[in-house]
Formats: structure tokens, C-alpha cells, sequence
């Protein structure tokens, strides 16, 4: 059971065979050997989270992503770096694998269930406390079904003090625009674009959003399918968002 801990957790590589885990010796032997290493007082050994929540991902495993995702709260993560830098990475993992044909669609969508679930969990315990900043829209546009990203995003901005109005993936530009009208204190906009056939359809929800947004509130444009500041200002967008943190850090300023 101890063996199958280290399996199920990422920290021993492994191979599942009709039912059964094999574990080459190659990489017995390296774990052993890392384990035999002293580690100075005080510090933490070091710990691929991303590639331990995406082996509880692959097996359905929805308990022990989440303790995992405690464990990494409590060797020191924030709530930016778990989103970022473990969740992240493991759902992009999880969806190369797909597209090589190497996953079946049920796998990666179990997966996005389960992270979705657990995003919900994890969010509540960086509740902002304090006077809001103001409101932020954000959305994707027609074409775009990754709305866990969305939702990242979204709780990231909570977590600085902004109020969010988060309307989801796939939506017409009209309707991204109607969402955005007699919003109270509406700071900006945020269009997230993840794939770069989405483009046109990110350009046409600027659009709309010009002929309805007072002055001042801007229009950030950010995601993996823009590939730079000039591309987003081709689109219309009054700011590029290269990430997360940048959007924050822009947001702030």
C-alpha cells in the first residue's frame, strides 16, 4: 500500500497493465536513491504537483486530487500559484495527451469535471474581505469551450478584490455586449481567447462591446490564442493580457 501511495501520488513512475502497476527498476532505483539524500532542516523536498494531480486526474481519483491540492496549500502554495503552476499545467497535459490520440474524450472530460468541482472547493478559502475594487466582465467568445480557464481567471480576480461577472465560454458577440450594460461600477472587460481560430469571432465581440461600453472602462484581450500585444490591438483590444498575473498586475495599475 505504501508502494501504491507513491504510484497514485506521482512520485514513483508507473505503468498500469491489465489491471496491475508495473514500475521499472530503472525507476526504483532513482527513487530510492532520491529518498536516500538528506534534506536540509527546514526545507521541503521538492514535489511535482502538477504531474501527481494529473495521475489522479487520469484514474477518476477525485478525493485524492483533492487532499493533494491541500497538501500543496500547505507546503506553501497561494492560491496563484496552485491555479497556475499545478492546475494548469496538468489540464494542458491532460489535453495533449487527448489530441495525440492517447486519452478517450470520457478521460478528459472526467478530468475537467472533477477540477471544476475542486476549483469551486478551493476558491471559497480566498474569499476577498474588504471594500470591492469595482466589477470586471469576462467571457469567452463564440467558438471557445475552455471555461475552466475562464474560471481560473475569474477566481484570481476575486481573490484581488474585484467583483466578477463571469458569463462563460462560447458566447455571441451580442450577447457578450448585453452582459457588459448597466454594470455597477464596471471597471473593464476581459475576452479570453484560448484558441486562435477564435480570433474573428474575439474582433466581433470588441465590436460590440465599442458601441456599448461607457468611456474609460477598457478592453483587455488575453489568453493562448493571442500571440502578442500587436495582434490584440489588430482585434480592436485596449490592452493585452499575456497571463493571469499580467491582467492582475495591468487591472492593479
Amino acid at each position: 500500500m505504501t508502494v501504491y501511495r507513491y504510484v497514485r501520488l506521482g512520485q514513483l513512475p508507473a505503468e498500469r497493465r491489465d489491471g496491475t502497476w508495473h514500475v521499472l527498476v530503472s525507476d526504483l532505483d532513482r527513487f530510492i536513491e532520491a529518498k536516500k539524500k538528506p534534506v536540509k532542516r527546514g526545507a521541503r523536498p521538492a514535489a511535482d504537483w502538477a504531474a501527481r494531480l494529473e495521475q489522479c486526474l487520469l484514474e477518476g481519483d477525485e478525493a485524492g486530487a483533492a487532499k493533494l491540492l491541500d497538501d500543496a496549500l500547505a507546503s506553501g502554495h497561494d492560491l496563484f500559484s496552485l491555479y497556475l503552476d499545478v492546475v494548469s499545467p496538468s489540464m494542458v497535459s491532460i489535453g495533449e495527451r487527448w489530441a495525440r490520440g492517447k486519452l478517450h474524450i470520457h478521460e478528459e472530460h472526467r478530468a475537467s469535471v472533477i477540477v471544476g468541482r475542486l476549483l469551486a472547493r478551493v476558491s471559497t478559502r480566498f474569499a476577498h474581505r474588504g471594500p470591492s475594487r469595482g466589477t470586471v466582465v469576462i467571457g469567452g467568445p463564440s467558438g471557445e469551450h475552455h471555461g475552466l480557464a475562464i474560471t481560473m481567471v475569474a477566481d484570481l480576480l476575486r481573490s484581488k478584490g474585484w467583483n466578477v461577472s463571469d458569463i462563460g465560454t462560447n458566447v455571441p458577440a451580442a450577447s457578450f455586449a448585453t452582459a457588459a450594460v448597466g454594470v455597477d461600477r464596471l471597471k473593464a472587460v476581459c475576452v479570453g481567447v484560448t484558441l486562435s481560430d477564435s480570433l474573428p469571432a474575439a474582433g466581433e465581440v470588441i465590436r460590440e462591446l465599442r458601441k456599448v461600453l461607457p468611456e474609460g472602462v477598457a478592453v483587455y484581450l488575453g489568453g493562448a490564442g493571442v500571440e502578442s500585444e500587436e495582434a490584440a490591438k489588430r482585434l480592436g483590444a485596449d490592452v493585452w493580457a499575456p497571463d493571469p498575473r499580467a491582467l492582475i498586475a495591468l487591472l492593479s495599475a
